[in-house]
């Protein structure tokens, strides 16, 4: 086979080009610590390398946003401890405010620290975040969620945001919630129970709630919200005055029979009568319509008790009721939302380990892929750096032969 003197030193350059861009390649992998160059190095490989980095990308969101939930969420359980404790202040004093041993001007100076205290909750419940946005306001974030209007008939600490709640989606399928309605937590808080002597022929007549667990239970078993005539009820003595029959006037159901003196009190599911009356008189009572108050209305009102000097007895008792049921339900109300709080931080956590795992498992793969085998690539350029020079000598004596040296 004969070979042209131009073949070979095509040939030859060709060999060195072909070393010097394997070599300049290694030299790349080496700078930049990928071997992957170019898609066209390992298509397959490149491929997985984008689907593991839009991967990672989703995943670092996913962290982000793991992040804010958290901060959102710890910043809403301190708020909620903050305000349970103030609460539970408040609830410190009522208990000593009903002290017999308690003087008037007592009250007074108990009445001062339930109204800082009935501030400071109230403060809270309008907390505000870094960006400003009222947390507890719903979707109307921008506005306080608690307003005070003392023009206001009935309750004067008013909310005025709405129940929306925001979620924040922590991996590809799960969401979790971020925020909580300040109606869900302190506006919808049940107040005591009551019910209401209406009417009757007996002489006189008194209703006291006691113990209110037992009246509790009745009112719930028996009050009608669709039909407010099966709300009312009588108490009628008997033709020889010894006992008094309860029926419910709306219905005509009997509910009962108990023994009766005139002028002493008898006691009927958590409701103690004192009637003073004899055969045939009748008392009419009803049970008053459930009402919620927020917390900070609920210790308002205590305040405006302890301030006034001329409630006592068993008035000023009805108002400690009042408050010490009210101050209960809410921080029952109040646990159950740290509580739930609570809950989410530990998903958030748990998701943001399992993300973490995702992640590192991702980066594992990819780094599999892309990055580059020092030790090798190291070898790699020894031996093509070899390969170059023995290339570079060859085109040397290719290029110094001449046919006088044959002769």
């Amino acid at each position: 086979m004969r070979i042209s003197t131009n073949q070979l030193y095509d040939r030859s350059i060709q060999n060195i080009l072909n070393n010097q861009g394997d070599l300049a390649d290694i030299q790349q992998q080496l700078a930049t610590g990928k071997k992957l160059l170019r898609p066209s190095d390992d298509p397959v490989g490149a491929s997985k390398v984008i689907r593991l980095t839009e991967e990672l990308e989703q995943l670092e969101q996913f962290q982000r946003n793991n992040n804010f939930l958290t901060s959102a969420l710890e910043e809403q359980e301190a708020v909620m401890r903050n305000i349970n404790d103030a609460v539970l202040r408040a609830r410190q004093l009522a208990i000593q405010s009903g002290s017999g041993a308690v003087a008037p001007e007592d009250r007074l100076a108990i009445s001062v620290e339930i109204a800082e205290i009935r501030d400071q909750v109230f403060d809270a419940m309008n907390t505000r975040n870094a960006a400003g946005d009222y947390i507890f306001a719903g979707y109307q974030s921008q506005s306080p969620a608690f307003v005070y209007d003392p023009a206001a008939t009935g309750n004067k600490y008013q909310f005025q945001g709405d129940e929306g709640v925001n979620n924040i989606q922590l991996s590809p399928s799960v969401r979790v919630q971020s925020t909580d309605s300040g109606k869900t937590v302190f506006e919808d808080v049940l107040a005591r129970l009551t019910s209401t002597i209406t009417g009757g022929s007996a002489a006189d007549s008194a209703l006291k709630i006691t113990p209110q667990s037992d009246f509790d239970r009745f009112h719930q078993q028996n009050y009608d919200a669709v039909t407010p005539a099966n709300n009312q009820f009588q108490i009628q003595i008997n033709g020889a005055g010894t006992q008094a029959t309860i029926t419910n006037t709306g219905t005509g159901a009997n509910l009962g029979t108990v023994n009766f003196t005139s002028e002493e009190p008898f006691t009927f599911n958590g409701m103690q009568f004192t009637i003073e009356g004899g055969p045939g008189d009748t008392v009419n009572f009803q049970l008053d319509a459930p009402q919620k108050k927020n917390l900070a209305q609920t210790l308002d009102d205590f305040f405006h008790a302890l301030s006034d000097p001329s409630l006592t007895g068993e008035a000023f008792t009805r108002k400690l009721d009042d408050a010490l049921i009210g101050i209960d339900n809410g921080m029952n109300k109040l646990g159950a939302a740290t509580a739930g709080v609570g809950g989410r931080l530990n998903v958030a956590q748990s998701i943001f380990e399992s993300n973490l795992d995702l992640e590192i498992a991702a980066k594992s793969t990819r780094s599999d892929i892309e990055d580059v085998d020092y030790a090798k690539a190291v070898s790699d350029l020894s031996r093509q750096e070899t390969a170059l020079q023995a290339a570079q000598a060859t085109f040397g004596r290719v290029t110094g032969l001449s046919l006088f040296d044959y002769i």
